[in-house]
């Protein structure tokens, strides 16, 4: 079996990863994935559940511990060996902060975007939908709720968007502060007004010889997502061919809403974009 060279690609949703994959896939040398089941398998079937068995629980705690390190890291490779015959493996799925530390040679490409976008992005979402909106937990559905009630949605309840924001962003910002070798922040408007800069820039990070890439014919990546295996809503993960060129947002949100965001949330703000006042 080949060794792959392996790195994680994680951060916030409709922040752009799944475009950079695209983009990343067109080097010969690596192989990148839509969101990857690798992680969670890992994490919920072997690091937690074999805890439970009395077979497992029965070894010396060295042995458990050494043994399990193995499996994982063994897993990991083949794994990517059965999907892929290039070198070096980028894995995204905001799942790595559960287990990013096992792997202590793999670096993290983290995906970042003005929240207000982010929301905004969620809402056009649901806003071309006719009738499978997304729901809350108070069972409401999207478009029926008042703005305190989309706030909630997003900022209060438990959701794929707030676990990434409170979560797993922290963890990777603490390890930027202890290892900034290890983790690379990647702004979505960085992205789409340099994406030649900022690709050289990821390179750079990774320790990899720059490519030139086709930003005119961005493919899907191999091992594509497909959203209907989480929700019914009329989403997916298709991108365009072209990357989108950047423009000012438009925003659909009361300012008060927009300030808010901003107020609650300025520990995000004065790390990525100290720049964003209140408006």
């Amino acid at each position: 079996m080949n060794s792959k060279t392996l790195h994680f690609c994680a951060g916030l949703p409709r922040t752009g990863s799944t475009v950079l994959m695209g983009i990343l896939q067109q080097n010969p040398q690596i192989f990148t994935t839509g969101t990857c089941a690798l992680p969670d398998l890992l994490y919920q079937y072997v690091l937690v559940k074999s805890r439970f068995r009395e077979s497992f629980q029965a070894m010396s705690s060295e042995q458990a511990d050494d043994a399990m390190y193995g499996l994982v890291h063994g897993a990991a490779q083949g794994w990517f060996n059965g999907l892929t015959n290039k070198p070096i493996v980028i894995s995204k799925n905001r799942a790595w902060a559960n287990v990013y530390h096992i792997f202590p040679n793999s670096k993290i490409l983290v995906c970042v975007r003005d929240i207000r976008d982010i929301v905004e992005s969620f809402d056009r979402v649901n806003s071309k939908i006719k009738a499978l909106h997304s729901f809350g937990e108070s069972e409401s559905l999207y478009p029926s709720m008042t703005e305190e009630e989309k706030y909630n949605y997003f900022f209060k309840e438990i959701n794929a968007f707030s676990a990434g924001l409170y979560n797993q962003l922290p963890r990777f910002m603490e390890v930027f502060v202890k290892q900034r070798d290890r983790v690379k922040f990647i702004r979505y408007e960085d992205l789409l007004q340099e994406p030649e800069y900022m690709l050289n820039e990821i390179y750079t990070f990774l320790g990899i010889s720059s490519y030139q890439h086709d930003l005119n014919n961005i493919q899907q990546t191999e091992l594509f997502e497909h959203d209907n295996a989480y929700f019914r809503e009329k989403t997916d993960h298709k991108i365009a061919s072209v990357i989108t060129k950047f423009t000012e947002p438009t925003r659909t949100f009361s300012k008060a809403f927009q300030n808010r965001i901003i107020n609650e949330h300025k520990w995000f703000y004065d790390g990525f974009y100290p720049e964003v006042k209140n408006v």
